[in-house]
């Protein structure tokens, strides 16, 4: 941030502050004023994004399969199977609720091993 405050501090504002040999001071000038306009939209972005603190870890947001992978990459194996135990049993409840793949595993069932290969 010192460097943005440091070039912030630097600029020319006025047309008098530019180099002689600039052109169009003008376009200059309104691009000074853009820039900053942006600078606070950024500036506001950032205040709201938090802290390290509040942030969430990565691990709470990962597919459940690749948490338990990382789980075993640490070390924490038993940790990894509990969590395989507990979301495959939910995945299998919801297949059993669901209409259409109850239908489809039906159709499996009752053709794949009848068929001549």
């Amino acid at each position: 941030m010192s460097y943005l405050n440091n070039l912030l501090a630097t600029r020319p504002t006025t047309v008098e502050d530019l180099e002689p040999n600039t052109p169009n001071p003008q376009f200059i000038i309104e691009l000074n004023k853009r820039l900053n306009e942006q600078s606070g939209r950024i500036r506001t972005l950032l205040d709201t994004v938090g802290t390290i603190e509040q942030a969430i870890p990565f691990t709470d947001i990962m597919h459940w399969r690749e948490r338990a992978r990382y789980l075993r990459s640490v070390g924490q194996g038993k940790r990894a199977a509990e969590l395989e135990k507990r979301e495959a049993l939910k995945e299998a409840k919801q297949a059993d609720s669901d209409d259409e793949f109850m239908e489809g595993y039906k159709t499996f069932l009752a053709t794949e091993f009848d068929t001549n290969s």
